[in-house]
């Protein structure tokens, strides 16, 4: 994709095209409460592919996801006032992401509810890799199709948003959105049980694991948060490395996943999938690739990577395109080390764990 337009809110690029299950009108509820976790995106499958989509807005490079137990809360409540009016509370921060998603669930469903949304998102950091524009979007989505009995299923709901992603321009345009890549990842780990995901073809899981283990997330103190249209800006100025990466690593990247990740993942082990996220990201230039972000990420690819070549974790990466890294652990003792290592790079440390289980309704409410 060549260029990342600027769009209204209320645009839908692709029509909802899966199956569409009779609402009962009967059992539309009145008010519920979604939290709808985050992911870490652990790398691209086909880097090149990022770049390509016949500006149709349905990307097929494939990710490695890992869903966690940081993420957002969405409040739905049903208004009784006519003509699709939607309301969104004042400490709602992405307004324009939750007004996306109102008008892509009305032209899913084919009707104009009234609705007042509410999202809590105050423990995720924008634009550093949480995946949280596409959680947001989907977890608005989510709260909308529990609201009226789930007429649309998971896998199709996954498909329709990540065709139809964007993030805001500015923080202050409420608007407008800016069109970006999706692979599908921020999607598929709320609407998939287990916590392990690859995603191939268009936002397709191919493989799926439940994996015990802390998460800790590491982002830099010194990074400032950007604007999607100058994050976008300076993305499409560098969509050509992740052309290069993809196309001199394409054979390899293959030959792993097929023999060692995708095997591995069958016997319960992300030992493969491990190794190959870890030379992907820090030995065939992705974390290097990624550095328009943060230009200092090329400095703590090479502080951080002894962390996995010397067994203090089971897992390593950059999230998405950073500036966040995180890493598995399944003891004290190496979550111990780990942290204090994150935290004498001056960076902010998050603990979670693992998300194995969906989206979760809190509260249903029906009169």
């Amino acid at each position: 994709m060549n260029e990342f337009p600027i769009y209204n809110c209320s645009k839908i690029f692709n029509r909802f095209d899966g199956k569409l299950n009779k609402i009962d009108l009967k059992k539309i509820a009145r008010e519920l409460k979604v939290f709808y976790p985050c992911r870490l995106d652990a790398m691209a499958i086909n880097p090149a592919a990022v770049a390509d989509n016949d500006n149709n807005m349905k990307f097929s490079p494939g990710e490695v996801v890992i869903s966690i137990n940081i993420g957002i809360f969405i409040t739905v409540k049903l208004l009784d006032v006519d003509g699709g009016r939607i309301e969104i509370s004042k400490r709602t921060k992405r307004k324009v992401l939750v007004k996306h998603a109102y008008y892509l669930m009305c032209d899913a469903l084919g009707m104009l509810p009234s609705l007042n949304i509410d999202v809590d998102d105050d423990m995720i950091i924008k634009h550093c890799g949480f995946g949280s524009s596409s959680s947001t979007i989907a977890g608005v989505c989510v709260a909308i199709n529990e609201m009226f009995g789930k007429p649309i299923s998971n896998k199709d709901l996954i498909k329709y948003c990540a065709a139809n992603h964007g993030e805001e321009v500015t923080d202050s345009d409420d608007n407008n959105l800016k069109a970006v890549q999706c692979i599908g990842g921020g999607a598929t780990n709320g609407l998939t049980k287990e916590g392990i995901l690859i995603i191939s073809g268009q936002a397709t899981v191919i493989a799926k694991m439940k994996y015990k283990a802390t998460v800790l997330i590491a982002v830099p103190n010194k990074f400032q948060v950007r604007n999607a249209d100058e994050m976008m800006r300076l993305e499409e100025k560098n969509l050509y490395k992740f052309k290069r990466t993809g196309d001199k690593f394409k054979n390899t990247i293959a030959y792993k996943l097929v023999h060692n990740a995708l095997p591995d993942m069958a016997n319960g082990s992300i030992k493969g999938l491990a190794d190959l996220v870890f030379d992907y990201r820090f030995y065939m230039g992705s974390n290097q690739n990624c550095s328009f972000v943060f230009p200092p990420l090329k400095k703590l690819n090479e502080d951080l990577k002894c962390l996995y070549e010397h067994q203090y974790c089971n897992f390593l990466a950059l999230s998405s395109v950073g500036p966040a890294f995180f890493c598995l652990v399944t003891n004290k003792r190496d979550k111990d080390f780990c942290k204090q290592y994150f935290l004498n790079l001056d960076m902010n440390v998050q603990e979670t764990t693992v998300r194995n289980n969906y989206y979760k309704v809190m509260e249903k409410t029906y009169e």
